[in-house]
C-alpha cells in the first residue's frame, strides 16, 4: 500500500489498524522529502500493533520505483518486534537478541532485520542474530539511510525513528528467500593484508588501489582515478572468496590515501576477486533470486518483497525498469532500494550483501 504523504500514512495505518485480520506491519519510508522525526513519530503514535521498517534510498510500492513517500505492509501473522542500540557494547546487543529468542521461541521463523547501514556493529548483529536463531530460520533484510552517507535517524520501531540502530521482527510463518547478483570474477583471488575498519589500506601487501587500478586497466583498459572513482567502480565490485556458496560482494564508493573505503567491511586476512557485470548478468541474477523464492509457495496467496541494492539501480540507471520487470511477472513487488542486503543463502550463514537482490516470499495467511 502507497502513500504519498503523512497525511494518506495516517489515514492508511487507522484502516490497517481497524481491520480485524491485521496482527502487525511493515513500515518504508523513501528518503526524498521524508518528514522530520518528531512529524513521523506523532503519527506512529496513533498506531499500536507490532510496527517496524525503517527510511532507504527508495522504495519498490505496487510494483513501482519511488524516490517518496511511504510503504505499508500489513502482516496477517504474529511479529515479535525488538529495538537495538548498535552504538552500545555487543555483549548487550546480545543479551537483548537471546533474550527476545527464549521469549518468543518459533520453530522454523522468518526473521526481518533492518538496520541503520552506518552503523559500525553490523556485522556484529548478524553474527549475533545467526548465532541465536540459526539455520532454522529464514532472514530478510538491509540497510537503511540515505545515499548522501549521513547519519541521521532511519529505523523505525512502533512510534520511535532511531539512529544507529537495528530493529529485529520475528513473524510465525516461513519466509522464502532468493539471493544472488550476476557479478562475474575477472582476477585471480587477491589477499586482503590490512584493513582499518570499512577501508581496506593494502591487497597483496600493495595499497589497495593500486592494485585495484592495475586490475581494472588490465580488463577494460579504462584508467580509474579519485575523481571518476565511483562512475568506474559501480561496474568493478569485490567478491568475498566464499568455498561452499556464490560470492558474497563488497561495494567500493571511493578512494583516499591509496585506500578503498567499502560499504561494508571486508575481514582482514580473506581473500577477495575483482569483479565485473552488465545488464544480462544482473538480470539473469534476478532471475535466479525469484525462482529460488518461490520454492513450496503459492504465488497468489503469498506476499512478494525484495530487498535490491541501490547501487544496482544506479549502474542499470534507465534501465533498471527491466529488473522491475522480472520482478513483477508474478504480481506487483514491494520492498526496498537499500545500502547492503541482509539473508541467507540455504543452509548457509547469514550474510550481508551489497549489490544484491534478494527476494523473499511468505504466505499472507498461516
Amino acid at each position: 500500500m502507497y502513500c504519498k504523504d503523512l497525511k494518506s500514512l495516517k489515514s492508511t495505518l487507522n484502516e490497517v489498524q481497524n481491520h480485524s485480520k491485521t496482527r502487525a506491519v511493515l513500515l518504508f519510508a523513501a528518503d526524498k522529502d521524508h518528514p522530520e522525526k518528531a512529524a513521523l513519530e506523532t503519527v506512529l503514535k496513533q498506531f499500536s500493533k507490532p510496527l517496524m521498517g525503517g527510511i532507504f534510498p527508495e522504495i519498490i510500492a505496487d510494483g513501482e520505483r519511488r524516490q517518496t513517500g511511504f510503504l505499508v505492509i500489513p502482516l496477517f501473522q504474529e511479529l515479535h518486534t525488538v529495538l537495538l542500540d548498535l552504538s552500545g557494547d555487543i555483549t548487550e546487543i546480545n543479551n537483548t537478541i537471546t533474550s527476545h529468542a527464549e521469549a518468543k521461541f518459533m520453530n522454523n521463523p522468518g526473521i526481518f532485520c533492518f538496520t541503520d547501514a552506518l552503523a559500525s556493529q553490523k556485522s556484529a548483529l548478524i553474527d549475533s542474530l545467526y548465532d541465536c536463531w540459526g539455520p532454522d530460520a529464514n532472514y530478510v533484510g538491509g540497510g537503511a539511510g540515505s545515499l548522501s552517507f549521513q547519519p541521521f535517524p532511519c529505523i523505525i520501531h512502533q512510534d520511535f525513528v532511531a539512529e544507529n540502530a537495528a530493529v529485529i521482527g520475528v513473524m510465525d510463518s516461513d519466509i522464502r528467500v532468493g539471493v544472488a547478483h550476476g557479478w562475474t570474477p575477472i582476477s585471480e583471488p587477491i589477499k586482503v593484508t590490512e584493513t582499518d575498519g570499512n577501508s581496506i589500506i593494502s591487497l597483496n601487501w600493495i595499497p589497495a588501489f593500486d592494485l585495484y587500478r592495475q586490475q581494472i586497466k588490465a580488463h577494460s583498459d579504462l584508467d580509474i582515478s579519485p575523481e571518476n572513482f565511483f562512475n568506474i567502480a559501480k561496474s568493478y565490485p569485490l567478491g568475498l572468496v566464499r568455498l561452499d556458496s556464490e560470492m558474497t560482494i563488497r561495494d567500493p564508493y571511493a578512494t583516499e590515501n591509496g585506500r578503498l573505503h567499502i560499504v561494508d567491511n571486508v575481514p582482514e586476512s580473506e581473500y577477495i576477486r575483482i569483479m565485473n557485470g552488465n545488464m544480462d548478468s544482473l538480470l539473469e541474477g534476478a532471475k535466479t533470486a525469484v525462482a529460488a523464492s518461490d520454492t513450496h509457495i503459492n504465488i497468489e496467496k503469498s506476499e512478494h518483497f525484495c530487498v535490491d541494492c541501490i547501487s544496482r539501480v544506479l549502474y542499470m540507471q534507465d534501465e533498471f525498469g527491466q529488473e522491475l520487470a522480472l520482478l513483477n511477472q508474478a504480481k506487483p513487488m514491494n520492498g526496498v532500494l537499500s545500502i547492503g542486503e541482509i539473508a541467507n543463502l540455504g543452509d548457509t550463514v547469514l550474510e550481508l550483501f551489497n549489490k544484491t537482490i534478494v527476494v523473499a516470499k511468505w504466505n499472507k495467511t498461516n
